[in-house]
């Protein structure tokens, strides 16, 4: 008889240890962000190497690299609405999102434009989380956000602009690099040469917006 409890509350354990197991991989497995437009073929890279192409409906997982070709686009929308607009020949990486609706301090959004142009509008990691679990990276500087939409491009090589360009539509973020900080503010620009320059703030029509096609506005 014992024997037999002793098997029945093994079992007990066993399936309560798949059961947790199966909630985290749930958790885990689930995406960030949904794609929801779509312009060519946008190639997915998973953190563990997996490669993938973008499909509209299709998700976006944390450490996922999402990268554009010459005439590819895409709108990324996650679970906080934060919607991340790619244009042509962009890299972009998810380094670490999490939207957490019942405690906004377990909020974060820490994201990198590695080449490219993108265009933001925040969601509510911005708008309702701490400042500083916000966060997106560029090659010469940091963004901080007050709840606002922007453009940012890398210039990269171009011999037409210079450095980061960044834009703001409405609100102000906070952009800093190496040398300086400071607020920008819908209206104007802000060009940084580089992460030892200091920051140009200019009027928003001297600096080069991001704009997206009809197909992805």
């Amino acid at each position: 008889m014992q024997s037999i409890r002793a098997l029945r509350a093994l079992r007990a354990l066993l399936c309560l240890w798949f059961g947790l197991c199966a909630v985290c991989v749930s958790a885990a497995a689930a995406p960030v962000a949904t794609v929801t437009a779509l312009v060519g073929n946008v190639a997915i890279q998973s953190a563990s190497g997996a490669q993938r192409l973008a499909a509209i409906g299709g998700g976006i997982d944390n450490g996922d690299t999402v990268e554009t070709s010459a005439g590819s686009e895409i709108v990324m929308i996650f679970t906080d609405h934060q919607r991340v607009y790619l244009k042509p020949g962009s890299v972009f990486r998810v380094d670490n999102f999490n939207y957490a609706p019942a405690d906004a301090s377990q909020d974060r959004s820490f994201l990198s434009l590695v080449k490219g142009g993108l265009r933001m509008l925040d969601g509510l990691v911005a708008s309702q989380g701490k400042g500083d679990n916000y966060k997106v990276k560029t090659p010469t500087s940091t963004i901080g956000i007050r709840g606002t939409e922007y453009s940012v491009t890398d210039c990269g090589e171009s011999v037409t602009c210079q450095g980061d360009q960044i834009v703001v539509f409405a609100g102000e973020i906070v952009v800093s690099n190496d040398v300086e900080k400071r607020i920008v503010r819908a209206g104007e620009g802000v060009i940084v040469a580089s992460v030892g320059a200091p920051l140009r703030i200019l009027p928003a029509s001297r600096v080069t917006p991001v704009v997206p096609s009809a197909a992805c506005r």
